[in-house]
């Protein structure tokens, strides 16, 4: 087998066992802290607040360990960040106090890096024209780890406990990390340049099809999960009673992710026919229409069949940004590229679940989908109106 498939292969499984880790616990937080840690007042902007404050560091991380990506080599920051957050996660698996609780969180964003990295060592071990459609089986490892991540911590909370999902998930990723140490080889020269992270930031932002690209990505991020933090509190009300809700809550949270498995290759098939273009402005129109339909009803059974359409319409959007970021810079800078990239996804993953618990608190449960959908809606008419572009993006 060639390198790049094996490569390819078992970052398949190390981004489905890091996604599965990653999603285990983040929605059952705001249950953790009224369980575990005995909070009391304002449990949804500590949910939101927990969220984003590893989001936050991870952001502003993310440039600095997308150039030692480029210069040391990509599977050594895998490795890193498998490590380092692992071990975090065991450690708040014994946590008691809020605020070292949140310490941890950060240190977790601090130390972030395992599906960015491997994005980037697959698209710059991968032969040119296998860049989107690796890109795009590499999404569904993503995905499918989001879809058995809250799933099977919604059985595991049900099972042992939150705390000791959390310790599982720690171990998980432990696990993934092993895989990579012996099972990827990485071929690709690195980039003999001394790290400059200035420099790197103004190369990327002067790109204007990056820029776009990330925009478009930080906005989908923000407007995806701003429900988290109010998710397990709108479910919660609108089940009967007696339903376990965090079994429930786990259910919602993978229906997105199982939309994506199964739509996501077919969007990217009708990406060669229609453009990458017409896909996102599709993709975010219909998010954008079916999140308000999600509100229609106050019944559980019908919200989460809407949950499902919802990521069905949502699928395509993220691996065609993936595959336009690594089309729109040279091979040698595609590190430090997904590294501004995920930037800018953290900065979207932070900001969402911050305004979702803000806007549910002020607005009640029902306006952070409201002000989702807007989002969605504003960022489809911005890529309809963007008349300038040179060529339509299609894969090769």
């Amino acid at each position: 087998m060639e390198q790049w498939k094996k490569n390819l292969y078992v970052l398949w499984f190390g981004t489905f066992v890091a996604a599965v880790s990653f999603s285990l616990v983040t929605p059952f937080l705001p249950l953790f802290l009224k369980e575990e840690l005995k909070v009391i007042n304002n449990i949804e902007i500590w949910a939101g607040l927990l969220v984003s404050a590893s989001f936050v560091t991870s952001a502003i991380m993310s440039p600095i360990w997308g150039a030692l990506a480029d210069r040391y080599g990509r599977k050594i920051m895998i490795i890193r960040s498998g490590l380092g957050i692992g071990l975090t996660y065991i450690l708040s698996a014994f946590v008691h106090n809020i605020y070292l609780f949140l310490f941890l969180r950060i240190l977790m964003g601090t130390l972030s890096g395992f599906i960015p990295s491997s994005i980037a060592l697959v698209a710059t071990n991968t032969p040119e024209k296998e860049i989107s459609r690796s890109l795009g089986i590499l999404q569904t490892g993503i995905a499918a780890g989001g879809v058995t991540g809250p799933l099977l911590g919604g059985l595991l909370s049900y099972w042992f406990g939150i705390r000791e999902s959390i310790f599982i998930g720690g171990v998980v990723i432990l696990l993934g990390t092993i895989l990579v140490i012996f099972g990827v080889k990485e071929t690709a020269v690195c980039s003999t340049e001394k790290t400059n992270i200035l420099r790197d930031l103004k190369i990327g932002f002067s790109n204007r099809q990056l820029m776009i690209s990330l925009l478009i990505l930080m906005g989908v991020q923000a407007g995806m999960n701003m429900i988290q933090p109010i998710l397990p509190l709108y479910i919660e009300k609108i089940s009967p009673i007696g339903m376990d809700i965090s079994l429930v809550t786990g259910i919602a949270f993978s229906l997105i992710g199982i939309a994506t498995i199964l739509a996501a290759p077919r969007w990217s098939a009708k990406a060669e026919e229609i453009g990458f273009k017409t896909v996102l402005i599709l993709g975010l129109f219909g998010g954008a229409i079916l999140n308000l339909f999600q509100l229609l009803y106050a019944n559980v059974y019908l919200f989460c069949s809407l949950r499902f359409i919802f990521g069905v319409s949502i699928a395509g959007v993220i691996p065609a940004l993936n595959s336009m970021i690594a089309k729109s810079v040279d091979v040698n800078f595609r590190g430090r590229a997904f590294g501004i990239s995920n930037s800018f996804n953290q900065f979207g993953l932070a900001a969402g679940p911050v305004l979702g618990g803000v806007i549910g608190k002020i607005g009640g449960l029902k306006s952070p989908f409201i002000v989702a959908s807007v989002i969605f809606m504003l960022a489809a008419v911005y890529i309809n109106a963007d008349k300038r572009r040179k060529v339509e993006l299609k894969v090769i």
